[in-house]
């Protein structure tokens, strides 16, 4: 995957939305538990499709996300725990063309916790990051959806499938996100999760 092309899709991202997650989904864990997460992604839009992965450690809300734009080529750091967050873009090139602050905030949108959980299948409404949120759970229990109506100005849809069991945690194998009219799609897929047992909190310092 060529540079300029990975650029332009973390900026149309970066515009129009990005994210994941949710209580139960992705088995939020206590805030000492570390765990690492692998991701691929695959972006659609206008019939063209592009890849490109990243992982994530997570220990209860807070995470460290690291995303690259091609073999060993870091493009950009996320770091959130609570209201304290740190952006950092690795490829000096992008600098301007993407909203660092945007992306983060809008990836927090997808991992962080989110409404009360209604007793089997139902809906929730709740805030999340001062985003007006509506959550749908089936009758196990497990998060089905997210929607964020006034998103960007033109609205984020986000759907969770593929539950399993996986090191121990329930998890969504599959996420896709939709924004505006659903022309624009991204599908991410869960490819591990495993327990870090030598976890160091300051992995998820911002400083």
């Amino acid at each position: 995957m060529s540079r300029p092309s990975f650029a332009l899709l973390v900026a149309v991202v970066t515009l129009a939305c990005c994210g994941t997650s949710a209580p139960k989904m992705h088995g939020r864990s206590a805030a000492n538990v570390g765990w690492r997460m692998r991701h691929q992604i695959l972006y659609s839009r206008d019939g063209q499709d592009q890849v490109f992965d990243g992982y994530m450690i997570r220990a209860g809300d807070a995470f460290l996300v690291k995303a690259f734009a091609g073999p060993g080529v870091e493009l950009f750091t996320v770091v959130r725990n609570g209201e304290a967050h740190r952006e950092e873009l690795h490829i000096p090139g992008l600098q301007g063309k993407i909203d660092m602050a945007a992306v983060g905030e809008d990836i927090a949108l997808v991992y962080q916790g989110g409404c009360a959980r209604p007793r089997g299948a139902g809906s929730a409404e709740c805030s999340l990051l001062g985003e007006s949120m509506v959550e749908t759970y089936d009758a196990t229990g497990d998060l089905v959806e997210r929607r964020f109506p006034k998103a960007h100005g033109i609205g984020l849809a986000i759907s969770y499938e593929d539950y399993g069991e996986r090191s121990g945690a329930r998890l969504a194998g599959k996420v896709t996100l939709r924004w505006g009219e659903g022309k624009s799609t991204m599908v991410i897929r869960l490819l591990s999760n495993e327990p870090m047992p030598d976890f160091d909190r300051r992995l998820l310092e911002v400083r």
